[in-house]
Formats: structure tokens, sequence, C-alpha cells
């Protein structure tokens, strides 16, 4: 029980050291990516340690952890960089979150009013993002749907929840494995501007595709 729960307490470093400190330079990413790796690696190697030389359990694990760790984050940032180079003047946002990547893609680009076909054009993103993610098999992909406030709540989850499955197919028709996709639907909850004004609204009713690495 005690080992489970230190190991368990690795994985959350890890996860939590992702989530943090955003918009950091590329130095920066790798050598967060190195610490929690190294912080999450020392706790993984007391736990194995047992009763053995814990302080050598310790500083073995912190080693590997580092070393898994600054590996994610270089590789995030070879990613991260092949994107922007790809997306430019497509109307797609690339933002990076941590260790994570996020594509923000507006409504005009991707679905017609009220549809959840992907439009012609949106095609082209979706397949250099396809290929982007096939290079690098230690990621996964989350795509959120969302809408503005305009209509009933129950109408506008369906719809977000029908955009990002429309956007998960066509992934996965593109190559990429359909165990590597999670599709979710916000409808209007997650805004990220004012739903008072018809501009707030077009940067609501958006897709947002999430690059996350997996960690080892």
């Amino acid at each position: 029980m005690k080992k489970t729960i230190l190991i368990t307490a690795a994985s959350v470093l890890v996860v939590t050291g992702c989530a943090t400190n955003p918009y950091q330079g590329e130095h920066a990413r790798t050598a967060t990516g190195a610490t929690v790796g190294a912080v999450a690696g020392g706790v993984l190697g007391r736990a194995v340690a047992g009763r053995g030389d814990r302080t050598a359990g310790v500083l073995v694990g912190a080693a590997v952890g580092a070393t898994v760790g600054g590996l994610i984050g270089r590789q995030m940032d070879q990613q991260e960089a092949e994107l922007r180079r790809q997306m430019q003047g497509t109307g797609v946002d690339v933002v990076r979150e941590g260790d994570t990547i996020r594509l923000q893609a507006p409504e005009n680009i991707t679905f017609d009013t009220n549809r959840a076909d992907v439009k012609p054009q949106f095609r082209s993103v979706l397949d250099q993002l396809a290929y982007s993610v096939s290079q690098y098999p230690d990621t996964i992909v989350r795509i959120e749907g969302h809408t503005d406030s305009t209509g009933s709540a129950a109408y506008n989850q369906t719809l977000s929840e029908n955009r990002a499955l429309s956007v998960r197919s066509y992934l996965i028709q593109s190559g990429v494995s359909a165990n590597r996709i999670e599709a979710v639907g916000y409808g209007m909850t997650r805004p990220i501007a004012s739903n008072a004004t018809p501009e707030g609204r077009a940067q609501n009713r958006r897709v947002e595709i999430l690059i996350i690495p997996i960690q080892q």
C-alpha cells in the first residue's frame, strides 16, 4: 500500500508540473520538464528502494526522471515549432501551456453555422495535424467543441459534441489511431470572450485541439 501511494504521488507530480507555468521560453520548458521528472523520479526511486539503500534508489530514480522529463520537453518544443510553421496563415492559433500544445480554431474556418460537417478549408489543417501527430507517437489528442450562448444549453451541448466528434472522425480517417483521440463538447460553458457582442460570440464558437504528452 505504501509503495502504491508513493508511485501515485509521482504521477501527480508529473501531471501537475505539465499544467503550470504556461507561455515559458523554450529553454524554460525543457528545464521544467526535466525538473518535474527528477522530482517524480526521486519519489519513485524511494518507493522502489524498499529496505535497501534508499539514498541510492532516490538518486537513480531522480536521474531517470530528469532524463525522461527533459526528453518530453524537447519533443514538445520541436512539435510546437513545426506546428507554428504549418499553421501560419490558416487562422489557427498555436498556444503552449506547459508541455501541452493547444490549437485554437475559430468557427469561420471549421464549421458552417449550426453545422457539424468539417469545412473543406479546415481539412487541410487537420491533414497537417494528423501528420504531425503521427510523427510524435508519445502524445494523445483531446478535441474540445465550444459554442456561444445563442440558443438553448441542450442544443449547444449537442452541437459542440458533434463538432468534436467530426474532427475526431476526420483525424482517424487520416491515419491517427482512435485510441489516441478523445472528443468532448462543452457547449457554452467555457467562453473565452463576452457573449454580449457579436465579436465575443464569434470567438467563443471554436474548436480547440490539445496535444498532450504521455508521461512515461
